[in-house]
């Protein structure tokens, strides 16, 4: 038997990984080559007229261009490997893996270019303005981007088979009978590793920038975008599943958000086979093109999909998907009994 490692893995290890790699390594090389030669602080921001307005030691742009430029490849390929090492596929691996490539190329020649520019000024106020670096950084971002998708095969999702003894399972409710159905789903450890990772990559950025500049603006938006991803962690890292004579609600350990499906409102549940990366392009509340609909998917496995009157369907990841659908489908024939 062959153990040969799949097309589809090795081209999105390339392009997500190997190539963002050896791209950051390449701009923070040029940087500390030109590290001698820039003024201390340097210009790190600019404002809308192109007129420098932030400033910092010269390494911290090499730490920023290593921790980020290194950082959104990890994160990027530790979302996609291990799905797709299981064999899952879809556009959303090949356009993660084109998303690394550019955004790494993005950054470092952004911030590559802007170091160099200012080699050999004395007073770092007088920097060029960065509209053309910026553009020529964005062309490179999008070339390369583009070479990342094409580098990879196209394989697209496909429904993954239920098991065999899937929605089987059978619930007789009496007329007066009361019973309700819980469960905790929550994200599996990958995501959590992935969204650690993230985390301490911005909580890394702050610390350097709002020490070294943080008069700049950059401190201030890095700041509410911490305190964003970390809210918005908190809402969808876990939810309580719960089934009952009022139909379906899925809730944010939070407290919010809060998603429930009124029983009279469940034309059928049935338990699925969720993929949410290849499904719905990734974890958390989800919407998918097609059938899928919207979703709280935090992990590939078992999850109960309701179709509603109206045709649309919503669909939850959680453990005992057979019991959960088929006690909505027993409540909803004992409602119209």
């Amino acid at each position: 038997m062959s153990t040969r490692t799949p097309l589809a893995v090795r081209r999105f290890t390339l392009v997500a990984l190997v190539l963002p790699t050896i791209v950051t390594a390449i701009a923070v090389i040029v940087q500390a080559l030109a590290l001698p030669h820039v003024p201390d602080p340097i210009a790190i921001h600019w404002d809308a007229s192109g007129t420098p307005n932030g400033f910092a030691a010269p390494w911290v742009s090499l730490a920023l261009t290593a921790a980020i430029g290194l950082g959104i490849p990890l994160l990027i390929g530790l979302s996609g490997l291990n799905g797709l090492r299981r064999g899952d596929r879809g556009t959303t691996y090949r356009l993660l893996g084109a998303t690394s490539l550019g955004v790494s190329t993005l950054l470092g020649a952004l911030t590559t270019s802007l170091f160099v520019m200012q080699v050999g000024i004395e007073d770092a106020s007088a920097a060029p303005d960065l509209w053309g670096p910026g553009l020529a950084s964005l062309i490179a971002a999008i070339a390369l981007g583009v070479a990342g998708w094409l580098l990879q095969p196209h394989e697209p999702y496909r429904v993954s088979a239920l098991d065999a003894s899937a929605g089987t399972t059978e619930i007789t409710l009496g007329d007066t009978e009361r019973v309700v159905w819980l469960q905790r789903t929550q994200i599996a450890r990958s995501g959590i590793i992935v969204l650690g990772i993230a985390l301490l990559v911005l909580v890394a950025a702050n610390i350097l920038v709002v020490f070294e500049a943080p008069e700049s603006g950059v401190s201030t938006g890095l700041v509410i975008l911490t305190v964003l991803v970390l809210a918005l962690l908190l809402m969808t890292c876990a939810f309580h599943v719960r089934v009952d004579e009022h139909g379906l609600s899925v809730i944010s350990v939070a407290g919010f958000p809060r998603i429930h499906v009124p029983l009279a409102e469940i034309a059928r549940a049935e338990p699925v086979s969720v993929n949410p990366m290849g499904e719905f392009g990734g974890w958390g509340l989800r919407w998918a093109p097609g059938g899928s609909g919207f979703g709280v998917v935090l992990r590939t496995g078992p999850g109960i999909r309701v179709t509603r009157t109206n045709g649309k369907a919503f669909t939850v990841t959680t453990d005992d998907a057979e019991t959960g659908a088929a006690l909505l489908n027993a409540l909803g024939a004992r409602a119209t009994r």
